[in-house]
């Protein structure tokens, strides 16, 4: 299974994104959460690599409190990859939520505790 999203969660997201809009030409468009977020689009479409969002750290549990970037990987059953995250000795950070016509979310960590996130493709998840 290969990442498919990366996710930053910054203290100051309009500084953040006229940074990387500077510096590495990303385009922002606003995505419909109960919180600022943004998606990036970090390249044109034909381009390798992946896009990502952007959130401030106060609306990212995860984070902690400070600066993070964290990938997604796709997944068929969410419920049973979480299973085995927990079977093979990492935890739940973040439990399964939906993202409004994308699908279901969950932020896991390895035993050492390295997050990352897991999705499952759903367009009706509300």
């Amino acid at each position: 299974m290969k990442p498919t999203y990366f996710d930053l969660s910054v203290r100051d997201v309009p500084q953040a994104r006229a940074f990387f809009e500077q510096v590495l030409g990303w385009r922002f468009t606003r995505f419909p959460m109960p919180y600022e977020y943004y998606r990036i689009e970090a390249g044109p479409a034909g381009e390798a690599g992946i896009d990502g969002g952007i959130g401030s750290v106060k609306d990212a549990p995860a984070s902690e409190d400070g600066p993070t970037t964290l990938i997604t990987v796709p997944v068929a059953e969410l419920d049973e990859v979480v299973r085995r995250v927990v079977a093979a000795g990492g935890r739940v950070v973040e439990p399964r939520m939906p993202i409004p016509g994308i699908g279901w979310y969950a932020t896991c960590a390895e035993p050492g505790g390295l997050k990352f996130g897991l999705i499952q493709a759903d367009g009706n998840a509300s």
